[in-house]
C-alpha cells in the first residue's frame, strides 16, 4: 500500500479498541461589557488544568489583566464575577445584549 507521501506501508492487521474521544479541550468563553461608561472584554479560558481570566480595557497598564492583579475595590469584584460566569450562555444570551446584567443573578452563582 503506497500512502500520499510516496512512502510504502506493509500490510499491517490494525485493531481499534476504543473509538474517538475528546481527552483534552480548551474552551475559551468572551463577553463585552459596559461599566460606568467604560468598555471591558472578559475572558474565560478554561481546560482540564482549570480555568484562567482575562479582563482587557484600554486603560489598564498591561493590555490583559487577570482580575487578581486589579487593585482590590467593588470593580475588582465586579470583574472577577463577571469572568467567573461569563461562559453562561443563559445569563448572557443574545437576547440580553444591551440589557443591564443582573450582579443578584451573579451573586448566586
Amino acid at each position: 500500500m503506497v500512502n500520499p507521501n510516496g512512502a510504502n506501508f506493509k500490510i499491517m492487521k490494525v485493531t481499534l479498541k476504543k473509538s474517538t474521544e475528546v481527552v483534552y479541550e480548551k474552551r475559551t468563553s468572551q463577553i463585552i461589557v459596559d461599566i460606568d461608561g467604560q468598555e471591558y472584554i472578559i475572558r474565560n479560558s478554561e481546560d482540564d488544568n482549570g480555568c484562567e481570566y482575562f479582563i482587557f480595557n484600554e486603560n489598564f497598564e498591561k493590555a490583559w489583566t487577570a482580575p487578581h492583579e486589579l487593585e482590590d475595590g467593588e470593580l475588582k469584584d465586579v470583574l472577577q464575577k463577571l469572568a467567573e460566569t461569563c461562559y453562561d450562555d443563559f445569563i448572557f444570551s443574545e437576547r440580553k445584549v444591551g440589557k443591564e446584567v443582573d450582579l443578584e443573578e451573579l451573586n448566586d452563582y
